[in-house]
């Protein structure tokens, strides 16, 4: 029992280990996806802006071919900004998928420590049966050296009588003989 709650204990430490990097990672990757959230929403002010100056362009500017230069300009920046955006998107799932996984090794750690109790309630059960196993065996050796103490006791007393019976058995057949 003490070799499984080593064991215990060494995979709640890892596990506390892990907890800890995870968490760094969770504050780290939450960190970031507001800081791409906050890129987003530059992006998509940019993009709006762009828009509305392409507009602009193709209202104010009597030269169609520089307009439509720049406009084509303007439409690979906008495909460029919703490119960057996809992959921000992109990685906002992966770092969602992250926190999951984090929650899910947090329950499994929870859990493991709740077993870890578990059995380290079990094992001073144990260890109180077996404790109060060696008190009552000590018990019984001293009772069983107490009886044979006392029938060693008995068995002298009674050498002496039968001894005392025979020297009497003889006396007896003593003065039979001689009367």
């Amino acid at each position: 029992s003490s070799t499984i709650s080593k064991h215990w204990e060494a995979e709640l430490a890892t596990l506390k280990g892990n907890n800890a990097k995870l968490t760094a990672a969770l504050l780290e990757s939450t960190a970031n996806v507001k800081q791409w959230k906050q890129q987003l929403a530059a992006y998509q002010e940019e993009a709006e802006r762009l828009h509305k100056r392409v507009t602009e362009l193709e209202c104010v500017s009597s030269q169609a071919n520089a307009v439509h230069t720049h406009k084509t300009e303007l439409n690979q920046t906008i495909q460029e900004l919703e490119t960057t955006l996809k992959k921000k998107e992109e990685e906002i799932e992966g770092l969602k998928q992250e926190i999951e996984n984090a929650r899910e090794l947090q329950a499994q750690r929870d859990s493991l420590t709740q077993k870890l109790q578990e059995v380290e309630i079990r094992n001073k059960d144990l260890e109180g049966q077996l404790s109060d196993l060696e008190q009552r065996l000590e018990k019984s050796q001293n009772e069983q050296e107490a009886f044979r103490n006392n029938l060693k006791t008995l068995l002298e007393i009674l050498d002496g009588k039968i001894f005392e019976l025979t020297e009497l058995r003889d006396n007896l057949a003593k003065l039979i003989e001689c009367s």
